[in-house]
């Protein structure tokens, strides 16, 4: 480690991934006060310096001409250290920088407007119902994120994409196989492969016989550079992606976080409530987890901390939302609370799904205490298994019962 590294924690700390359960990894509260810009080890066998703070977290999210995005944002917790650097996919936008960037987001940012979104509502409401329903007529207890925290995100994802109806469950299915840890990972693979065949398909058919769909529409749309096929995949891939998990992880720890939190949870059915609580709940929980990955491009200095050009940094959200220079009582649950928290992101890079993953969760997490009348988890909390080591936070088993229906 370099001299000038400021470490409260042993020469070359590995990266702090233990949450507790809600909570940031108890080290966090340490390393923000006198480290925060601190170099780590990490489970992909390269070094990185993670910032743990809140304004500084601003600063690299907002900077994206000193840092960028050619990496995988997990490249440091999965990747492969020799494939550093390498050339983004087409389409994937998250991996993009400068103009390349800005060309992908903008042709996507108007399908993810607030107005766009909110036509998706009777859809989804009509997929929480009806996934609802099927959880009631089931015996005994049942597992919410199988049962209902994946396939509800996954089905508005094909909505978004137009997957046709008779596909729906094969989409689905496939999708589900790609995060489920009970699989081998020869078995995930196969269902990512999977997947990657199903857009291929499913681009062709649309350049074929365009409808009305996200994915019709940039094949359509007057341009003086078209989308050419892969880069289409790559847009459909990047969306399951980013927008299934991700929702899938949060209605899941949500609705422990609420049966956790009793009386917050009452507040789910005030109406205005919902909006800050939903904001509340993603910052609260920040399930991107274990920090989000940029490449330095220039020499820079960060919180004190001179970082060179060609090192990594890593963003923890989790560690900046409950920066208590930001926010009083940051590691309180308060679904009334306003706050300026960094669950999306921030910068040229902020999550375009937002407005979306909001949407799906105000409407699923209301309904799920509503209808299910004495909801409770039945696991023991030391039994219940988090996903601890991976980029996306979240639990990977909830096992749930109540006691009545309501229609």
């Amino acid at each position: 480690m370099s001299t000038d590294t400021k470490s409260p924690l042993e020469p070359i700390p590995a990266l702090p991934t233990n949450r507790c359960p809600f909570d940031p990894d108890p080290r966090y509260e340490t390393i923000r006060t006198e480290a925060p810009v601190l170099k780590v080890s990490t489970p992909a066998g390269f070094d990185v310096w993670i910032v743990s703070g809140y304004e500084d977290a601003r600063t690299v999210l907002a900077d994206a001409e000193t840092f960028s995005n050619i990496d995988a944002s997990s490249s440091h917790l999965m990747g492969d250290k020799d494939n550093l650097g390498a050339p983004p996919p087409p389409g994937v936008m998250l991996r993009h920088d400068g103009d390349s960037h800005s060309r992908l987001r903008l042709r996507l940012a108007r399908e993810f407007m607030v107005k766009r979104v909110a036509k998706l509502e009777p859809y989804i409401r009509r997929l929480v119902q009806e996934h609802i329903d099927s959880l009631a007529e089931r015996k005994g207890p049942v597992d919410l994120y199988r049962e209902f925290g994946l396939p509800v995100p996954a089905l508005v994802i094909s909505e978004i994409l137009g997957v046709p109806e008779e596909q729906r469950d094969e989409f689905e299915r496939a999708t589900a196989s790609q995060v489920d840890l009970t699989l081998s990972l020869e078995e995930r693979q196969a269902a990512a492969m999977e997947s990657a065949g199903f857009f291929v398909r499913l681009v062709q058919s649309k350049m074929d016989e365009p409808g009305d769909d996200l994915l019709s529409r940039l094949i359509g749309e007057p341009t003086e550079r078209p989308m050419d096929a892969q880069e289409l995949q790559g847009i459909a891939l990047l969306l399951l992606a980013a927008g299934h998990d991700t929702t899938a992880n949060m209605i899941t720890l949500s609705t422990y976080a609420l049966l956790k939190n009793p009386e917050q949870a009452a507040k789910l059915q005030d109406t205005a409530v919902l909006d800050t609580g939903i904001d509340e709940l993603i910052r609260y929980l920040s399930i991107i987890h274990n920090g989000v990955l940029r490449k330095a491009v220039k020499d820079v200095t960060i919180g004190g901390q001179k970082i060179n050009a060609g090192d990594h940094v890593a963003v923890v959200l989790e560690s900046a939302n409950r920066d208590p220079r930001f926010l009083d009582d940051a590691d309180q649950l308060d679904l009334e609370r306003h706050s300026a928290h960094l669950g999306f992101g921030y910068g040229p890079h902020q999550c375009l799904g937002q407005h979306l993953a909001r949407l799906e969760l105000r409407i699923a997490l209301p309904e799920l205490f509503r209808r299910l009348r004495g909801l409770r988890v039945v696991t023991p909390q030391g039994e219940i298994p988090f996903k601890n080591d991976m980029l996306v936070y979240g639990i990977k088993k909830l096992m749930i019962d109540w006691d009545e229906v309501i229609a």
